[in-house]
Protein backbone atom coordinates (compact mmCIF):
# COMPACT_ATOMS: atom_id res chain seq x y z
CA UNK A 1 0.00 0.00 0.00
CA UNK A 2 2.93 2.39 0.71
CA UNK A 3 4.34 1.52 -2.87
CA UNK A 4 0.85 2.77 -4.51
CA UNK A 5 1.10 5.78 -2.46
CA UNK A 6 4.78 6.48 -3.38
CA UNK A 7 4.32 6.14 -7.04
CA UNK A 8 1.17 8.23 -7.09
CA UNK A 9 3.14 10.98 -5.50
CA UNK A 10 6.31 10.51 -7.71
CA UNK A 11 3.16 10.29 -10.88
CA UNK A 12 1.75 14.12 -9.48
CA UNK A 13 5.22 15.50 -8.65
CA UNK A 14 6.49 14.43 -12.41
CA UNK A 15 3.44 16.10 -13.76
CA UNK A 16 3.87 19.16 -11.90
CA UNK A 17 7.43 19.89 -13.40
CA UNK A 18 6.56 18.63 -16.92
CA UNK A 19 3.69 21.75 -16.41
CA UNK A 20 6.65 23.86 -15.26
CA UNK A 21 9.78 22.75 -18.03
CA UNK A 22 6.14 23.45 -20.60
CA UNK A 23 5.97 26.51 -19.32
CA UNK A 24 9.35 27.50 -19.05
CA UNK A 25 10.23 28.67 -22.82
CA UNK A 26 7.73 31.21 -23.16
CA UNK A 27 8.44 32.69 -19.75
CA UNK A 28 12.18 32.76 -20.51
CA UNK A 29 11.96 34.28 -23.70
CA UNK A 30 9.92 36.63 -22.22
CA UNK A 31 12.70 37.33 -19.65
CA UNK A 32 15.56 38.05 -22.27
CA UNK A 33 13.15 40.49 -24.66
CA UNK A 34 12.57 42.61 -21.26
CA UNK A 35 16.47 43.07 -21.45
CA UNK A 36 15.96 45.29 -24.55
CA UNK A 37 14.11 48.02 -23.00
CA UNK A 38 15.66 51.26 -24.13
CA UNK A 39 15.74 53.50 -27.69
CA UNK A 40 17.29 51.49 -30.56
CA UNK A 41 18.60 53.18 -34.10
CA UNK A 42 19.02 51.16 -38.05
CA UNK A 43 22.63 50.67 -38.41
CA UNK A 44 22.05 51.58 -41.69
CA UNK A 45 22.30 55.17 -42.27
CA UNK A 46 19.72 55.14 -45.16
CA UNK A 47 17.29 53.51 -42.72
CA UNK A 48 15.65 56.14 -40.44
CA UNK A 49 13.71 53.47 -38.37
CA UNK A 50 13.97 53.83 -34.50
CA UNK A 51 13.05 51.50 -32.18
CA UNK A 52 11.40 52.12 -28.48
CA UNK A 53 10.95 49.16 -26.01
CA UNK A 54 9.27 50.15 -22.27
CA UNK A 55 7.20 47.72 -19.83
CA UNK A 56 3.54 48.86 -18.83
CA UNK A 57 1.38 47.17 -16.55
CA UNK A 58 3.66 46.70 -14.18
CA UNK A 59 6.35 44.70 -15.78
CA UNK A 60 3.72 42.32 -17.60
CA UNK A 61 3.69 44.32 -20.95
CA UNK A 62 6.62 44.99 -23.56
CA UNK A 63 5.67 47.35 -26.05
CA UNK A 64 8.06 47.82 -29.03
CA UNK A 65 7.30 51.01 -31.02
CA UNK A 66 8.54 51.71 -34.45
CA UNK A 67 9.02 54.85 -36.04
CA UNK A 68 9.56 54.71 -39.69
CA UNK A 69 8.96 58.70 -39.92
CA UNK A 70 6.94 61.09 -38.34
CA UNK A 71 3.80 59.94 -39.59
CA UNK A 72 4.16 56.15 -39.66
CA UNK A 73 4.62 53.94 -37.02
CA UNK A 74 3.91 50.52 -35.76
CA UNK A 75 3.24 48.72 -32.24
CA UNK A 76 3.77 44.85 -31.32
CA UNK A 77 2.70 44.40 -27.65
CA UNK A 78 4.18 41.50 -25.81
CA UNK A 79 2.78 39.63 -23.25
CA UNK A 80 2.12 36.34 -21.26
CA UNK A 81 -0.76 34.25 -21.73
CA UNK A 82 -0.40 31.44 -19.36
CA UNK A 83 2.13 29.07 -21.17
CA UNK A 84 1.90 31.11 -24.41
CA UNK A 85 3.94 34.17 -25.20
CA UNK A 86 1.79 36.31 -27.44
CA UNK A 87 2.64 39.26 -29.95
CA UNK A 88 0.17 41.26 -31.17
CA UNK A 89 1.76 43.71 -33.85
CA UNK A 90 -0.47 46.74 -34.76
CA UNK A 91 0.42 47.63 -38.23
CA UNK A 92 0.57 51.11 -40.63
CA UNK A 93 -2.02 49.04 -43.00
CA UNK A 94 -4.32 48.93 -40.00
CA UNK A 95 -4.64 45.25 -38.90
CA UNK A 96 -3.51 43.96 -36.32
CA UNK A 97 -2.06 39.99 -36.26
CA UNK A 98 -1.24 38.00 -33.34
CA UNK A 99 1.90 36.16 -33.39
CA UNK A 100 2.89 33.21 -30.51
CA UNK A 101 5.98 32.27 -29.91
CA UNK A 102 7.21 29.06 -31.10
CA UNK A 103 10.86 28.55 -30.15
CA UNK A 104 14.35 29.96 -29.82
CA UNK A 105 16.75 29.10 -31.83
CA UNK A 106 20.83 28.13 -31.11
CA UNK A 107 21.31 31.38 -31.85
CA UNK A 108 18.89 33.10 -29.48
CA UNK A 109 16.82 34.43 -31.77
CA UNK A 110 12.99 34.06 -30.46
CA UNK A 111 10.61 32.89 -33.20
CA UNK A 112 7.09 34.11 -34.12
CA UNK A 113 4.29 32.97 -36.36
CA UNK A 114 0.86 34.29 -37.20
CA UNK A 115 -1.99 32.60 -35.24
CA UNK A 116 -5.11 35.01 -36.32
CA UNK A 117 -5.14 38.34 -36.43
CA UNK A 118 -8.20 41.40 -37.03
CA UNK A 119 -9.15 43.22 -39.94
CA UNK A 120 -7.03 41.19 -42.28
CA UNK A 121 -8.76 42.06 -45.83
CA UNK A 122 -7.88 39.76 -48.44
CA UNK A 123 -6.30 42.58 -50.84
CA UNK A 124 -3.72 43.30 -47.84
CA UNK A 125 -0.66 41.75 -46.41
CA UNK A 126 0.25 40.90 -43.08
CA UNK A 127 2.99 40.05 -40.63
CA UNK A 128 3.15 36.72 -40.52
CA UNK A 129 6.44 35.58 -39.17
CA UNK A 130 9.00 37.48 -37.10
CA UNK A 131 12.13 36.81 -34.86
CA UNK A 132 13.65 38.90 -32.73
CA UNK A 133 17.39 38.50 -31.32
CA UNK A 134 20.01 40.24 -29.03
CA UNK A 135 23.34 39.68 -30.07
CA UNK A 136 25.80 39.47 -28.36
CA UNK A 137 27.60 42.85 -29.61
CA UNK A 138 24.65 44.21 -27.99
CA UNK A 139 22.51 44.70 -31.33
CA UNK A 140 19.38 44.07 -31.90
CA UNK A 141 18.15 42.16 -34.93
CA UNK A 142 14.71 41.37 -36.17
CA UNK A 143 13.65 39.43 -39.29
CA UNK A 144 9.96 40.16 -40.24
CA UNK A 145 7.87 38.27 -42.87
CA UNK A 146 5.31 40.04 -44.64
CA UNK A 147 2.45 37.99 -46.60
CA UNK A 148 -0.46 38.27 -48.87
CA UNK A 149 -3.78 37.92 -46.40
CA UNK A 150 -4.68 35.07 -48.98
CA UNK A 151 -1.47 33.45 -49.52
CA UNK A 152 -0.34 30.55 -48.10
CA UNK A 153 2.86 30.61 -45.48
CA UNK A 154 5.78 28.57 -46.96
CA UNK A 155 8.71 29.02 -44.46
CA UNK A 156 11.04 28.25 -46.89
CA UNK A 157 9.64 30.76 -49.54
CA UNK A 158 8.62 33.98 -47.25
CA UNK A 159 11.94 34.36 -45.09
CA UNK A 160 11.41 38.05 -44.10
CA UNK A 161 13.43 41.04 -44.34
CA UNK A 162 16.58 41.59 -41.88
CA UNK A 163 17.04 45.08 -39.95
CA UNK A 164 19.92 45.56 -37.42
CA UNK A 165 19.73 48.05 -34.69
CA UNK A 166 21.94 49.87 -31.99
CA UNK A 167 20.90 50.82 -28.53
CA UNK A 168 20.96 55.03 -28.25
CA UNK A 169 22.57 56.20 -25.17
Amino acid sequence: MRFNYFFIFALLLSASCYSNAAERPAKVAFEQLKTLVGNWRATDPSNNTSVEVKLIANGTALVETWTMSPTRQSMTVYTLDGQRLLATHYCPQGNAPRLAFNKTDSTGAHHFEFIDGTNLHLEGSHEHAFWIRKDPSGTLTRNETYISNSAKYDPKKNIGDTEIFTREK
